[in-house]
């Protein structure tokens, strides 16, 4: 099934950042005119995407400016944001979702294939994975056989190392199902929401499910999610990728 949906994860308080987006959210920062969420919705709608929602949090009357008289923009708020983890943001927008739907973290930058090959891949429930990228504070990903079975930030931690989380997933609408019955699980046996995502949720789904881990090796992208990574974006990531021209629809 073609996938027209996309979700963005952008309820964040991203306090290692105030210096740069002073009281904006992470996602708004702009570097050569555009921001991180507004260039990832013109690729998403070059891919195809004709419904996308921006989950926000922290500073969300920023995105409703952002969106205002952009139909195809939709808003969802997590207003527990502080005390919560980015699952809760994602679980309000899956309870809205009836078919795949692919899921972006607000604060990355990177090539239009990224797009492309997720869009294209044949598994439905998909995670994207690069070659190591030195930014700091990565997540590694252990994924024998192509198939998704661990995700942390210690390397140690895992048997091997597949690569490095990108941060576009894939879901098919099962599988979303899934990881809100998990997430459900999680707040019940923890008495908080504080549950990633990724790390946590997509994890636990891969239990269940077959979670395909998209490997491109080469793949250049960047998180901004401190100084030191926006400094590498800005120097190295934006100038090659930045106003890339974007995926043709298929």
């Amino acid at each position: 099934m073609s996938v027209r949906h996309a979700i963005i994860l952008a309820a964040g308080l991203g306090t290692r950042l105030r210096s740069v987006a002073d009281d904006r959210p992470k996602g708004l920062i702009e570097i050569d005119g555009e921001t991180l969420v507004g260039r990832s919705v013109r690729l998403l709608r070059s891919a195809g995407i004709n419904h996308i929602t921006i989950v926000t949090g922290y500073a969300a009357d920023y995105y409703e400016r952002f969106a205002a008289g952009q139909p195809d923009i939709h808003l969802a708020r997590n207003d527990k944001f502080a005390n919560t983890g980015s699952m809760a943001s994602l679980a309000i927008a899956l309870d809205r979702v009836q078919h795949d739907v692919l899921v972006l973290e607000s604060d990355i930058v990177y090539e239009s294939r990224a797009l492309t090959t997720m869009l294209s891949a044949a598994a439905s429930d998909s995670t994207l994975v690069s070659g190591p990228t030195k930014a700091g504070d990565e997540v590694w990903v252990y994924a024998p056989e192509g198939r998704l079975h661990a995700m942390t930030k210690i390397a140690h931690e895992l048997p091997a190392i597949t690569g490095e989380l990108v941060g576009i997933t894939r879901l098919s609408a099962s599988a979303a199902t899934t990881m809100l019955h998990a997430f459900k699980g999680f707040v019940d046996a923890h008495g908080h929401g504080r549950m990633d995502y990724e790390t946590d949720a997509l994890v636990a789904v891969a239990r269940l499910y077959p979670i395909a881990a998209i490997v491109v090796k080469d793949l250049c992208w960047g998180e901004i999610d401190d100084e030191q990574q926006y400094a590498r974006v800005v120097q190295h990531i934006w100038p090659a990728v930045g106003n890339q021209l974007p995926p043709v629809a298929t």
